[in-house]
């Protein structure tokens, strides 16, 4: 590895009492200098004293850090850091950081004084580079990564250690120390952009992108002269293949002929096993199984994976890269940072044999949407997807699986599910989204200046394994045409329009939560209303934009934009709700939404008259039973009322040998609780306690929780079904805070869905 001689690298990392910037305050430092060859040559670390007394910290943050009050009574301050750490910092410095912005702003918030000439993020050098990690959070970063023999050379230049020796002592420091994060960024750093020199070498064409980039990246590259072999080499990654419309299961636990079955009838399915109900209805081809949740989706399909069933496929249109757009986007003059790490990430894809892009920020859905192939929706013969999936199914593509047999998993959910649909909340900002990748993609067509849009959408339809000379555009025309100056002009003046709406919007709607505590409230239709004034003078303009906007735009993008508007006027005109989420420590955005709406069950049915249908539940046992069995004999879920109890459940099953629990929490506050119960109880000292949207997002929490054989989750239900999906088994279920109409529904759900159907 050779960074560029120009400029120098350091890592830094603040531990804080906190994640709001304007109430916490840093509390440990940690900084290392590296040369250009990645090794260590400088380094420094401190606790830092707060400005302000602290009697404790919080319990989540000591719990985390591991840092206690007393170290911090006898360290420096701030004021005394500063002359220690000064020289690491001036105009040629380039700061190491994962997950940037949080450090950034401590950093000119305390250390306003010290220089550098720009900040590189390894969270966004991450994502171009490593297809699928269980979370980007740093620490299972480096752990997902141990498996790579590029990466323990790093591990081991920077001495990480993640493991336990054999008395079960940890053999280094851990996460969240602020030194040793430091080396594990510079360590992730070394590695991937060890990594991408490497692909620069294996792919020519890289490496011309990357001398033709202002990306950061390209500046710390070290000048090379190598020149690309030519585009034309470059091949695409295959297209993954639809698998034969037969499978390899020649006997069925139970004979199901779903056409048999009256449509539109519920039935019981509570008293048969979830793996042999799924076998059996693989007999019938052209099937649609439909679940309540991602989670109870990702639970049948790893049963119908582990059983050999290869040929699943899933309601949505095939998208794939288009040869010839590719190759008109590789011709650009300049790469931004965005775009220049999609070609990163393209080449890493294709070296490491996948198939498909594993698309996990903004900017690769913006170039995405301009290169990519429209293709024809493959019917695989078994599909899987989502209540709120095939809602959108039918009211957009109805007639693409109208030949489809439809078995509707988790009968009672219908309700609930059907109407948040109806009453699905609007986010401008996803349209801001869609608005600015099509800025994006019609400014690509204005920059190329010969691709109208008529060839660019004939351009989408060609595909290919290579790149071929029939796919070259015409270069010979320089001239642009009226359309595109006039379709670039109109969408930029509607992005500049539609941000500025969003902010007028967004004030108006914050002073309806002045002094409220809740995060949603109700409000009269928005048109017409006082309390939206300038709002009103707003939505005029807006509807007055439809008429250009479809001029200029492809019937496609047109028509997506017009519904994602028209959804949002739908709202502003009706009674509606307003939830308030939190965008950064001191700000929030607003999501719209219709108040609840409501059906009847024909009205509900009504929506499937072109399918055969089967209503099936796993709770009613009043319903006919699919399949004439016994009910089986199914697990009992332990109960804990008060904290007493709890602690009591806990050391009774871990002292029959139980290492694996869950606490079904579905309040936060009273999670939150039980997780600092847990850190007091004396005999759990070995075990990982994970608590959902505490101690970090789901990824980060269930990669934990594999990678320990003793473990205690506090989460909600549908955590619990995530769980499930991913393989992990539990000794106790404890159910802790489960509560009202629909609390036996929830623990049949667990029963029926337990991870003993995706274990055997």
């Amino acid at each position: 590895m050779m960074l560029h001689t120009d400029y120098r690298y350091i890592g830094i990392d603040f531990e804080t009492t906190g994640l709001d910037l304007y109430k916490d305050v840093p509390i440990q430092i940690g900084i290392v200098e590296i040369n250009v060859q990645g090794e260590v040559i400088d380094e420094f670390q401190s606790f830092i004293k707060p400005e302000k007394d602290i009697k404790e910290l919080k319990n989540i943050v000591q719990f985390i850090t591991k840092i206690e009050v007393a170290q911090l009574v006898f360290a420096p301050s701030i004021e005394e850091i500063l002359p220690q750490i000064s020289h690491f910092f001036d105009e040629k410095t380039i700061i190491i950081w994962h997950n940037v912005q949080f450090d950034v702003n401590f950093l000119e918030r305390f250390l306003p004084s010290l220089s550098y000439h720009a900040v590189f993020d390894t969270f966004q050098f991450a994502q171009a580079l490593i297809p699928y990690p269980p979370s980007f959070a740093l620490e299972i970063l480096l752990q997902h990564l141990e498996s790579k023999p590029l990466f323990l050379e790093w591990k081991t230049n920077f001495w990480l250690w993640f493991s336990v020796d054999e008395e079960g002592m940890e053999q280094e420091s851990s996460f969240h120390d602020a030194y040793y994060d430091t080396k594990g960024t510079l360590a992730l750093f070394c590695y991937l952009f060890d990594y991408s020199q490497r692909l620069a070498k294996e792919y020519p064409v890289l490496a011309e992108c990357i001398q033709k980039s202002d990306a950061l990246l390209a500046r710390i590259f070290p000048q090379t002269n190598s020149r690309s072999l030519g585009i034309g080499k470059i091949s695409l990654p295959p297209l993954k293949k639809v698998a034969p419309q037969n499978t390899s299961i020649t006997s069925f636990p139970y004979e199901i002929d779903v056409e048999q079955f009256p449509s539109g009838e519920r039935y019981y399915i509570g008293n048969t096993d979830l793996k042999d109900l799924l076998i059996s209805l693989l007999a019938n081809k052209k099937t649609m199984l439909v679940f309540a949740t991602k989670p109870k989706l990702d639970i049948a399909k790893n049963i119908l994976n582990q059983v050999g069933i290869k040929n699943i496929g899933f309601a949505r249109e095939e998208q794939t890269i288009s040869p010839t757009l590719f190759m008109e986007f590789l011709n650009k003059e300049v790469f931004n940072q965005f775009e220049l790490y999609f070609v990163l990430k393209y080449c890493s894809h294709l070296y490491l044999g996948y198939g498909v892009l594993d698309l996990n920020s903004k900017g690769d859905y913006m170039v995405y949407n301009f290169i990519k192939d429209e293709r024809q929706i493959v019917k695989y013969p078994i599909v899987l997807t989502t209540h709120h999936g095939l809602y959108s199914i039918l009211e957009k593509e109805a007639h693409v699986y109208a030949d489809f047999d439809i078995v509707f998993f988790d009968l009672e959910w219908w309700y609930r599910n059907y109407n948040a649909y109806l009453s699905r909340s609007c986010d401008l900002y996803y349209i801001q989204n869609f608005i600015d990748m099509l800025v994006y993609k019609y400014g690509l067509l204005d920059e190329f200046q010969n691709l109208s849009l008529m060839k660019w959408e004939n351009l989408q339809s060609i595909s290919g394994d290579l790149w071929s000379e029939e796919s070259f555009v015409d270069r010979d025309s320089s001239l642009r045409s009226e359309w595109q100056i006039k379709g670039i002009t109109i969408l930029q003046e509607f992005d500049t329009f539609f941000t500025m709406f969003i902010g007028i919007l967004w004030t108006e709607t914050k002073k309806l939560f002045i002094g409220r505590a809740e995060d949603f409230c109700s409000i009269n239709p928005i048109i017409g209303s006082l309390d939206f004034h300038q709002t009103n003078t707003l939505i005029p303009k807006l509807k007055d934009f439809e008429q250009p906007l479809s001029e200029v735009l492809s019937p496609q993008d047109f028509t997506t934009l017009r519904k994602q508007i028209e959804h949002f006027l739908s709202i502003c005109d009706t009674v509606a709700k307003v939830q308030r989420k939190l965008w950064a420590q001191s700000d929030f955005y607003f999501l719209f939404s219709e108040d609840t709406k409501f059906t009847n069950r024909d009205e509900f049915r009504e929506i499937f008259k072109n399918n055969h249908i089967l209503f099936a539940s796993n709770h009613e046992q009043a319903y006919p039973k699919l399949v004439d069995i016994p009910d089986p004999q199914r697990g009992i879920l332990m109960r804990a009322q008060t904290a007493t109890a709890l602690e009591a459940k806990i050391s009774a099953t871990i002292e029959v040998g139980g290492s694996a629990i869950f606490i079904i929490s579905t309040v936060k506050e009273e999670s939150r609780a039980i997780f600092e119960q847990l850190q007091k109880m004396k005999n759990l000292s070995d075990f990982e306690l994970l608590a959902e949207n505490i101690t970090g997002g789901a990824g980060k929490n269930i990669f934990k929780a594999k990678k320990k054989l003793a473990k205690i989750i506090v989460g909600g239900y549908n955590f619990l079904m995530m769980c499930y999906a991913q393989g992990l088994v539990f000794d106790e279920t404890i159910i802790w805070n489960v509560r009202g109409a629909q609390a036996n529904l929830i623990l049949d759900d667990v029963l029926w869905y337990a991870a003993k159907n995706v274990s055997d």
